[in-house]
């Protein structure tokens, strides 16, 4: 998880003048469940915080909980501590993220339902390996990353782009993401979006302008957090921003 997030948290607290009894007074409800405890504690401390799913995790009174759709915390089941960080489990003589792990399935489920129709593909001649890129036109990793693109191509990299305008429907890529998703040659048109900041004035359709937000909305199921966020076919999480030859290695390293 992101270190900004434990500053919002910090700043949530200091917004909001918690006490020390805030938690202990949530977390004695009658009959209430360890999910119902938990959820209430967090909303009653950061008010500007939703949790949106709690889940049991394989640590005894301990809950998973899910903050507005995406970030991922950790709460004793009586709402009195709250963990932020990953929780890794030790299997088999292995490291396991558990929550990655439970992700990778979600996303090889997403990307199985995708349709290529929706996806701006660039094509590698001889392929050997696809990505799936989340991307912002504004957002300046992305761009050094598509200057990339005929590399990837040349290494055999397919690379298949979906739309995560930063900031969802009121971001201010989200209009000229529709218009580049809805245009004629939406290759050409995310290329001059990124490498000139030249944009689209296609027209726009209902179909392919939502398109864009259907793509956001997905890459938060997928714990997509920032961009561009690289995905291999199965679902494994290679990084941000790679050089060509960083991803072939990690491409590589996953077996994909």
């Amino acid at each position: 998880m992101k270190k900004w997030f434990v500053f919002a948290l910090m700043g949530l607290v200091t917004a909001c003048g918690a006490d020390s009894g805030a938690t202990e007074s949530a977390a004695t409800g009658a009959g209430e469940t360890g999910a119902e405890v938990a959820k209430a504690a967090f909303e009653k401390v950061f008010t500007r915080g939703k949790v949106t799913e709690v889940r049991e995790t394989e640590m005894a009174g301990v809950l998973e909980l899910t903050i507005n759709g995406s970030d991922t915390l950790y709460m004793s089941d009586d709402g009195r501590f709250l963990f932020n960080g990953k929780m890794l489990e030790l299997r088999d003589g292995d490291v396991i993220d558990p929550v990655e792990e439970r992700l990778a399935k979600v996303r090889t489920e997403g990307i199985k339902t995708l349709d290529a129709e929706d996806l701006i593909t660039y094509q590698a001649e001889d392929e050997k390996h696809e990505v799936y890129v989340f991307t912002d036109i504004t957002c300046g990793y992305c761009r050094k990353l598509h200057r990339h693109i005929e590399e990837f191509q040349q290494a055999g990299v397919t690379v298949h782009y979906l739309a995560f305008p930063r900031g969802g429907e009121s971001s201010p890529a989200t209009d000229p993401m529709r218009h580049i998703w809805c245009a004629d040659d939406p290759r050409k048109a995310l290329t001059d979006a990124k490498l000139s900041e030249t944009l689209s004035e296609s027209e726009l359709k209902e179909d392919c302008a939502a398109v864009v937000m259907e793509q956001y909305e997905l890459g938060i199921e997928f714990g997509v957090r920032g961009t561009p966020a690289i995905y291999t076919t199965d679902g494994q999480q290679l990084g941000g921003y790679l050089a060509p030859q960083d991803l072939l290695s990690r491409l590589e390293a996953a077996g994909s």
